[in-house]
């Protein structure tokens, strides 16, 4: 059985089929940073932000998650934890929670489950790895420059003016995700409009030129498993 990094099939499922089903309007946390850490989760339907608070109070987005992605009480076998982010629905959404204790059991008992989720929590320390170097190697225009191309990646369809980032943003969620002000994007995403970089239709991006961005931050051309959002 061939398994991508980006999806765990078996695993996803398993969740899905022995989980218990939920469901949030848009912008409900699903937990807070400091909560107990006893489920793991998939989104069915709709989209969740996960955000840290800094030292200085404001949010940090890490990721914005759709179907079929997993998040929660990721670390196992570590005994009583809590959570380290805040999971926040950006839209009405489904999530399906399964206790971590079963879900523990499960692994130990299934050979594909555990080499799937091994390749997932890989694949994962990796994406977490280019983050963090992004953040300190990139600066404010680098980093926002980043978060379209991760976009992109992830949400982007095709457009007759190019890659369309198929998810409504505002500038504030997007200077969250890059630890900038609103203004910051707001000169950002006006210099780039006006150089026809990117155009706003209907409250979304559409990247006209993705190699302008991928060159202004000598991009390495990561494998799309990585260089994702969710």
């Amino acid at each position: 059985m061939q398994t991508t990094y980006t999806e765990a099939t078996s695993v996803i499922e398993y969740i899905i089929s022995h989980g218990q089903r939920m469901h949030f309007n848009a912008h409900n946390y699903i937990y807070h940073s400091g909560d107990l850490s006893n489920h793991i989760y998939v989104v069915i339907e709709g989209k969740v932000i996960l955000h840290r608070i800094m030292e200085d109070g404001k949010e940090f987005n890490t990721k914005l998650i759709g179907p079929r992605s997993i998040f929660g009480s990721t670390t196992l076998f570590c005994g009583r934890k809590t959570h380290t982010l805040s999971a926040k629905t950006k839209e009405n959404a489904t999530i399906i929670k399964l206790p971590k204790k079963d879900f523990e059991e499960a692994i130990l008992n299934d050979e594909v489950l555990k080499y799937e989720w091994l390749l997932w929590v890989q694949n994962e320390n990796e994406k977490h790895e280019y983050q963090i170097r992004d953040i300190y190697t990139l600066g404010k225009t680098g980093g926002f420059y980043s978060v379209l191309i991760k976009l992109a990646n992830t949400y982007g369809v095709a457009d007759e003016e190019g890659i369309l980032i198929n998810v409504e943003l505002t500038n504030h969620e997007l200077a969250n995700f890059c630890n900038v002000t609103r203004e910051s994007v707001n000169r950002m995403l006006s210099h780039l409009k006006k150089e026809n970089i990117v155009s706003v239709k209907h409250k979304t991006i559409i990247i006209k030129d993705l190699n302008y961005l991928k060159n202004a931050i000598n991009c390495d051309n990561c494998p799309l498993s990585i260089c994702r959002i969710e």
